[in-house]
């Protein structure tokens, strides 16, 4: 049976889209420290110069204030992305972030942005402003009043990027099958990681990444201790 000419564009179409479904995989990764065990809230990127479609880019992320900590913790955008951060706890805030380096300080203390979120109040809207950040990179987020809340946002310069659950896993969907290569950022690394090089395949099986990372221990939000006002 012949195609008439105005099938056949649906047709082409139809078949391209059915290719690059099949080029397309889900990669599951497990991050490990220096130890060999799970690393939570690493920042897995990866990369991929292989042709098909990309996953649509993460302009928005809240992040909220609460129990002296910022919520979630780790954080991955796109260029772009607005992040609304709101305070709920019962004290006043500051939010201050900035592009960081190893070690977990920031590049540049002159650089940057500052803002205040008063506290909640009964019958009161939240107090929250928002931020875009556009240049790639980990920013680190800190408190004026209380220097021991810190948080991270990972500006991603890939469509393919995620935090790490407490299992030290993350999955990347729609990635195109072929080499790549990944990269990790974690808060506690002391310096950059060389990119490591992963065959992406439709077979599935889990990638295991080592790394030289060593995560400090982190308190249970039950052992913060709170403001008094």
């Amino acid at each position: 049976m012949l195609c008439s000419p105005l099938s056949r564009p649906a047709l082409l179409a139809g078949l391209m889209s059915v290719s690059a479904a099949a080029w397309a995989a889900d990669m599951q990764i497990q991050v490990l420290d220096r130890n060999g065990r799970p690393l939570p809230e690493a920042v897995v990127l990866l990369d991929s110069q292989q042709p098909g479609p990309r996953p649509a880019p993460r302009l928005e992320q809240t992040i909220t204030q609460q129990q002296m900590r910022f919520q979630p913790q780790v954080s991955v955008v796109s260029p772009g992305a607005k992040v609304v951060f709101t305070n709920m706890d019962k004290w006043n805030h500051h939010v201050r972030g900035g592009l960081s380096g190893p070690g977990g300080v920031y590049l540049d203390p002159a650089q940057g942005f500052s803002f205040k979120l008063s506290a909640k109040r009964e019958g009161q809207p939240l107090a929250t402003a928002t931020q875009q950040l556009s240049q790639p990179g980990p920013y680190l987020l800190g408190c004026h009043l209380h220097g021991s809340m810190r948080g991270h946002v990972y500006v991603s310069d890939t469509p393919w990027a995620a935090v790490s659950d407490d299992k030290g896993q993350v999955l990347l969907s729609g990635v195109p099958e072929g080499p790549a290569r990944v990269r990790v950022w974690h808060v506690d690394q002391l310096v950059d990681g060389a990119p490591q090089a992963v065959q992406v395949s439709g077979a599935g099986g889990m990638v295991k990444l080592a790394t030289a990372i060593e995560a400090r221990a982190r308190k249970p939000v039950s052992e913060e201790r709170q403001p008094g006002y």
